[in-house]
């Protein structure tokens, strides 16, 4: 259940950072946490903790976004000039890290082009598996389609019809169970469909 450990290792890196623990790499967000307010550091805890109870419960294959509400209050989206230790609090690979920092903020032509590949490999051996779509944490971006660690790290999976029914089901319950304004993350997961 590797995603869900990686949502709970965040959260543990969270609690500790603000009773002090040091972490190599995040010297800026750790200073943010141990700052935080106390009302609003227990809120992202709820929050959070809310949202392992519902991934708990659903078991993807690919973790879901962190709640955009905490993120918004861990500095994740105004916090572009410490991208390497929010890439690291949320585990990312090293490679894909160090991508996002040379400007690639979103899935780009090349993401794309790897998508046709897999898609084409796909429709191209129908009999012989039952891969649906290819599916991305939302608001990760990859180095590349094919980075294993990614794969490893519940960050990108294949996932049968199945599975994504889950996942939208998954992505319906943290929207109504923590409900959030933020315009950007609508959805939790990237989908990128691989039948025709």
């Amino acid at each position: 259940m590797r995603t869900l450990e990686s949502l709970e290792h965040i959260l543990e890196k969270i609690t500790c950072m603000r009773i002090g623990q040091k972490y190599e790499g995040l010297k800026n967000i750790s200073l943010h946490i141990q700052n935080m307010e106390y009302e609003k550091y227990n809120f992202i805890i709820l929050r959070l903790k809310k949202q392992i109870e519902i991934v708990k419960k659903y078991n993807p294959p690919v973790r879901p976004a962190m709640d955009p509400m905490v993120s918004s209050y861990l500095g994740i989206y105004s916090g572009l000039d410490f991208s390497e230790e929010y890439g690291l609090l949320m585990g990312y690979p090293k490679c894909c890290i160090e991508s996002f920092k040379s400007a690639r903020f979103a899935i780009d032509n090349n993401h794309l082009k790897e998508a046709e590949v897999i898609k084409e490999n796909i429709n191209n051996n129908l009999g012989e598996n039952n891969n649906y779509a290819l599916v991305l944490t939302s608001g990760f971006i990859p180095c590349s389609l094919k980075c294993r660690e990614s794969w490893s790290k519940g960050l990108i999976a294949l996932v049968s019809f199945k599975e994504y029914k889950n996942i939208v089901k998954l992505e319906r319950e943290l929207l109504n169970e923590l409900p959030h304004y933020h315009g950007g993350y609508n959805e939790y997961f990237e989908k990128i469909f691989l039948k025709k």
